[in-house]
Parts: C-alpha cells; structure tokens; sequence
C-alpha cells in the first residue's frame, strides 16, 4: 500500500439490521472506525452484530486515521430513507505519520 495515499470510502448501507441478510450486509460508521483504526486485530461484536465501538480507544500503530467525514448531497435510491434522509456517508482515510 502506498505510505502516501488515501482511502476513500462509501460507508454504505449504514442503517441496515446487521442481523438482516445480505448482500449488501450492514457497514456501519462504527464498524469502518474499529477496522480501520485497528486492522488485523480481532474487532469485538455483540450477539446481535453490532461492533463494541470503543471511541476513546487508542488506535493501533498501523492504524489509519479518519481524515474527512460528511453526508453527500445526493446519492442513489437505496441509500436514503423512505422520506428522502440520505443515510450514506463518505470517509477518507490515511496513514499516520
């Protein structure tokens, strides 16, 4: 992976019942921030899938850190509730210095 590059994600579908099946399966905001931050570490779940976010946990060495973070102004059909609401969101990750 390139030291200086960036990842930039849809983080999508955030609201979905993470027990629900899939494709596509639930990825919420908290899920990316556990992975990202501590990758290749086992990250803990509760019995109904939802990630134990820990938000004062230290990341990792390796850890990305999330640098820009917004609802888009628009996005396609599945991504918004059934009033309009946009439930997406972008992310932009990279390595720390």
């Amino acid at each position: 992976p390139s030291p200086t590059g960036n990842l930039i994600c849809l983080e999508f579908p955030r609201h979905k019942d993470p027990q629900a099946p899939g494709p596509p399966y639930a990825s919420p905001s908290e899920a990316y921030v556990a992975h990202l931050s501590h990758p290749g570490e086992q990250v803990p779940y509760d019995a109904k899938g939802v990630v134990k976010h820990e938000p004062l946990r230290a990341p990792s060495k390796e850890g990305l850190e999330r640098v820009a973070y917004w609802k888009p102004e628009r996005t396609h059909e599945v991504g918004q509730g059934e009033n309009g609401v946009i439930h997406d969101r972008v992310s932009i990750w990279r390595r720390r210095n």
